[in-house]
């Protein structure tokens, strides 16, 4: 089973690359932090994701006798196995999962399964995020647009993401009154969140009911899966760069949307996002002093993380799935910094230092 939580935690980082295809540039697994280029956007996305995924890869590098294409190959026959059981499923959140892993294959089978889950379950903001989302991917979708943002608003009003999703499909069907008016909404909702959280469970509840994978190896794999969905709503930095440069009422809501990023979002990647955001504006702006003042955080807040990812890149070598609960806990109440914090601390607890280790991550399956 590790050679399995191996492929299923790789692929994760390819569909994280496939899905940033919808840019010029896209993204890619890096082993350092660099200053950003541009507006910063993709190369956070690029270390934080590669950050985040590394700490539950042990496996990956370790299984590379008979090539990725053969790893991919068995994850995808796993990954078919479980779309089978579980869009059979009358649980509206089994169908979520079936559709999320048929998204990269099959578009229109994915929102077929998502309509179905929608139907089941109207008000869950995960199952309205994501027909959204995939109507916004798809050009012949023949589903009402403003319906579809109307629900994922009834479903998820006092979420800032929610908001922020609405307003980029509004942008993308030419309303740009009603996506200023979105990003309002979303600067004055009450909280920020993206929802790693319930999707790695979502992800652990449904591979619990279609696999035999141990408790252990199931919390890997749902990490990997939750850790690689990326929303196009991160994309919301380069259409507001975009629109600043000549409009201050953008600039002004965009930069309002930075300060709740980084102030009230829990996972590192919504507030580097956040912090980039507001360089992106007081350059435009032309604030000079707050420009440098913004850089300044972002640095700090960059080694914060970096310091932390040495020792809790080494987490799954504890083979503990009760360390990784823990962790998604600290999360949802304390933030990701703040967890890792957490893994940290159980890794020098708990392990040799890495130099002493005699004993790989994840043994030969």
């Amino acid at each position: 089973m590790a050679r399995l939580v191996a492929i299923i935690v790789a692929v994760a980082v390819l569909i994280v690359a496939s899905l940033a295809t919808r840019q010029e540039t896209p993204i890619t697994i890096v082993e350092s932090v660099e200053a950003p280029a541009g507006d910063g956007l993709l190369d956070e996305v690029d270390v934080l994701l590669a950050e985040r995924t590394a700490m539950f890869s042990g496996c990956v590098a370790g299984n590379t006798d008979d090539g990725f294409e053969t790893r991919k190959f068995e994850w995808e026959q796993q990954q078919r196995q479980t779309v089978s059981v579980l869009g059979a499923s009358a649980d509206a959140e089994h169908l979520l999962v079936a559709a999320l892993l048929s998204w990269r294959d099959d578009l229109d089978g994915a929102l077929s399964i998502l309509g179905e889950a929608a139907a089941r379950d109207s008000r869950n903001p995960l199952i309205a995020s994501q027909i959204l989302e995939l109507c916004m991917e798809i050009d012949h979708c023949n589903r009402a647009r403003p319906e579809m943002e109307d629900n994922l608003i009834v479903a998820d009003k006092a979420n800032v993401m929610a908001w922020v999703q609405v307003a980029r499909s509004r942008l993308q069907r030419g309303d740009e009154a009603g996506a200023l008016s979105a990003l309002r909404e979303a600067v004055a909702a009450g909280t920020v969140d993206d929802y790693l959280v319930e999707y790695v469970l979502l992800f652990d509840r449904a591979l619990a009911a279609s696999s035999d994978l141990s408790a252990h190896e199931r919390m890997v794999s749902a990490f990997g899966f939750g850790a690689g969905l990326f929303s196009g709503t991160y994309m919301i930095s380069s259409d507001c760069r975009e629109r600043a440069e000549n409009s201050a009422e953008w600039g002004d809501v965009c930069l309002r949307l930075g300060e709740r990023f980084e102030h009230d979002a829990r996972t590192l990647l919504t507030k580097a996002i956040g912090i980039g955001m507001q360089v992106n504006m007081y350059e435009i702006g032309g604030d000079a002093r707050s420009q440098e003042q913004a850089q300044t955080r972002q640095r700090d807040f960059r080694a914060s993380y970096r310091s932390l990812s040495v020792q809790s890149v080494r987490a799954e070598e504890l083979k503990d799935a009760t360390v990784f609960r823990k962790y998604l806990e600290i999360l949802a109440t304390g933030g990701e910094l703040e967890a890792m914090r957490y893994l940290a601390d159980e890794v020098s607890a708990r392990l040799p230092p890495a130099a002493d280790a005699q004993q790989p991550a994840c043994p030969d399956p």
